[in-house]
């Protein structure tokens, strides 16, 4: 359903127009996705149409970030929300979208559930409660809002984890990925050396580590642990494709120390260990996408 998947995956809230409608009804495009968790959301309103789409945002403890559909609305003159025409098929009425990119959507106001006879929690919700225990519910959570991009809201979790149980699995690269997304190179650092120190062959470690060298400038250790990397990586598909991601970031290293001929290097490698379909294959050949 495009409208559904383009009103997901819109980022930019410049591309929302006002409209007087809209504001009567206090429907305001002012949050992300990720602050959207167990709420039902308008999804971006294109200029043109009259129905608005809609759905409810929850985290499904195995999947992550989901948006399940609910229907479409129209805004009537007077602010009052309206239920439109569904054009779905009766066998798509339960679609849900696994949300990948963090777009901007609208929070329904309590009269907009009033009007549109929502309930604030779906009965249905029962059935993705996490029943996992309180540290491996941080961590997945943690997890869960990395990959969306939000760091901030899952370094809370994390820190929150680490306090309780500093070797529960997954939880330091974790930690480290969103140390690093928020620009804290040196906490980073600091809970992924012993990790490694322990488990050389944590390539998720690994990466956390060199990134964090690469933020902070300090370009010998970055590629000497970008190096250490590559040593782990397989000769699978999925291996190749994330040697040619780490031959990618040392060529970025070489450029900021000013060494075209290394930077040329492994920019060449990387796409020869690029296979096709992969990230590093599509940036060499965007026609192919």
């Amino acid at each position: 359903m495009p409208d559904l998947r383009s009103g997901v995956q819109v980022v930019d809230p410049k591309t929302i127009t006002s409209d007087p409608a809209r504001s009567a009804a206090s429907l305001n495009y002012n949050v992300q996705l990720s602050e959207c968790e167990n709420r039902w959301v308008a999804l971006y309103y294109r200029p043109g149409k009259s129905e608005y789409i809609y759905g409810f945002v929850y985290i499904d403890p195995q999947e992550g970030f989901t948006l399940e559909f609910g229907g479409y609305f129209t805004i009537e003159n007077d602010g009052r929300y309206k239920d439109a025409p569904n054009p779905l098929s009766q066998g798509k009425a339960d679609l849900k979208i696994r949300l990948e990119q963090n777009g901007i959507a609208a929070l329904l106001p309590p009269s907009a559930l009033a009007q549109l006879k929502l309930a604030e929690r779906p009965d249905w919700m029962k059935f993705y409660e996490d029943t996992a225990d309180a540290v491996t519910h941080k961590v997945s959570w943690g997890f869960f809002y990395n990959a969306i991009g939000d760091s901030s809201r899952a370094l809370p979790y994390l820190e929150s984890a680490n306090s309780e149980k500093p070797d529960a699995p997954r939880l330091v690269t974790e930690l480290a990925y969103a140390y690093n997304a928020l620009g804290r190179p040196e906490d980073a650092l600091r809970v992924t050396k012993d990790e490694f120190a322990r488990n050389p062959k944590d390539e998720y470690a690994c990466r956390e580590m060199a990134y964090a060298y690469l933020q902070l400038q300090r370009f010998k250790e970055a590629v000497e642990q970008y190096q250490s990397c590559l040593t782990l990586c397989d000769s699978s598909e999925a291996g190749m494709a994330e040697k040619s991601e780490l031959a990618m970031n040392l060529g970025s290293v070489y450029k900021q120390m000013g060494d075209t001929q290394n930077h040329d290097v492994w920019v060449n490698k990387a796409r020869d260990w690029a296979p096709k379909g992969s990230a590093v294959y599509k940036s060499f050949h965007p026609d192919q996408q």
